[in-house]
């Protein structure tokens, strides 16, 4: 089939988003991307792209259509340019555009604006549209963003309605999603519920990074540092066990990573806490796969109890025990894989949860391990959820 991928974000920028389209062409599949230029998550242009820069229009044999959006940079009109130049920039492209897909996939992570070109194609070729969300608005800026403005909120409703209505699936990647979007009086034959699928690491051909000793209980945490994560509540956990052989590793960077590195700095933590920046994939997961265990929170809300946040199965498929102080579906999935322990997201909670997985028996934390890997084998394999896709294309 030919298929028309709309999302904000695609590579050379870091999302499942670009393992998504490479299977889909192993397949069999022509692809089309239609997204913006790399800026993720510094908010500025990679170097080497530009408007004015000549680009490679093809990846891996996927066909990319790159629309001049503005750069993210910061604060909220920073936001609000960079959303609406990626909308309007890509409704002239579709306006223009005379090349007939048979299905649009639209990967919605934040902002849900992404939606917008996908129906203004829908409507003008009647093409079947399969949204897939990944964050849920307006909750998100309510909640996260704490915006309240009843005419912003107004505004952004009316236009997750709109999306709603034009998508004949909306693929939900929690069940929480799914009751929630029902809520809105959406029929339940659109809602499916299709979590995000982790790439396998291939975990035995990692090696193991030369800063996790066998001296230490090494704990990971590997992803996005931004304020919702709650690694404030780390790095105070980190403070309570100063005096325990415990370190540990965030990998990975944001927009939060500056101001937690000052916090460490004035904790004294700089040789317990150590940032490892940004990884390339595999080094990534080498880091969580010879963990003692990995490390998830969130910002105690609704809203994250609702989702299921794609570390968490990288974790699994890097087989590791972990460790989540958040509630809802994350929880629910450690207890059911009995791979770790989820607890409160307090300071004290997480404190008890180190010291108890510390008390584990080598043999009772490689259970924990086998565990992780094989809930993520039977649930979240690129294998099973792509077959789930194209199964939901044959039947449209």
């Amino acid at each position: 089939m030919k298929i028309l991928v709309v999302s904000q974000y695609f590579y050379p920028e870091s999302f499942r988003v670009n393992s998504f389209c490479l299977e889909l062409k192993r397949r069999g599949h022509d692809v089309t991307v239609l997204t913006g230029y790399p800026q993720y998550p510094y908010g500025k242009i990679y170097d080497g792209y530009g408007f004015k820069i000549p680009h490679k229009k093809e990846w891996n044999g996927i066909h990319i259509v790159r629309v001049k959006t503005q750069p993210r940079k910061s604060g909220v009109i920073g936001h609000v340019r960079n959303c609406t130049s990626y909308v309007s920039s890509a409704k002239k492209w579709v306006k223009k555009c005379n090349e007939k897909f048979d299905a649009i996939y639209v990967f919605e992570v934040s902002p849900v604006t992404v939606g917008l070109p996908a129906v203004a194609y829908k409507k003008k070729f009647s093409t079947p549209m399969f949204f897939n969300v990944q964050d849920l608005w307006p909750e998100n800026v309510e909640v996260i963003l704490g915006i309240k403005n009843p005419i912003v909120i107004g505004v952004i409703n009316s236009i997750v309605k709109k999306i709603y209505k034009y998508s004949d699936k909306i693929l939900c990647s929690s069940d929480g999603f799914i009751e929630n979007i029902k809520g809105r009086g959406v029929p339940e034959d659109k809602l499916v519920f299709w979590p995000q699928f982790c790439e396998d690491p291939n975990v035995s051909s990692l090696e193991r990074p030369k800063r996790l000793t066998d001296d230490n209980f090494n704990i990971v945490f590997a992803g996005h540092i931004g304020q919702a994560q709650g690694l404030d509540m780390l790095v105070e956990t980190a403070y309570n066990l100063r005096d325990e052989n415990v370190h540990w590793f965030i990998v990975g960077d944001g927009r939060y990573s500056q101001a937690l590195k000052e916090k460490v700095s004035d904790l004294g933590l700089d040789e317990k806490i150590i940032f490892t920046g940004w990884l390339s994939e595999e080094d990534a997961n080498a880091y969580v796969h010879f963990a003692d265990c990995a490390y998830l929170s969130f910002v105690p809300n609704k809203v994250f109890n609702m989702t299921i946040p794609a570390k968490l199965q990288t974790y699994l498929a890097c087989g590791v025990p972990v460790l989540a102080a958040a509630g809802g579906e994350s929880a629910a999935i450690i207890k059911e894989a009995e791979c770790g322990t989820a607890v409160n997201p307090d300071v004290d909670s997480v404190v008890v949860a180190v010291k108890y997985l510390m008390s584990l028996t080598k043999e009772e934390l490689d259970k924990m391990r086998e565990n992780s890997r094989s809930y993520f084998e039977q649930h979240f394999t690129k294998e099973k959820l792509v077959d789930e896709f194209e199964k939901l294309l044959e039947d449209i």
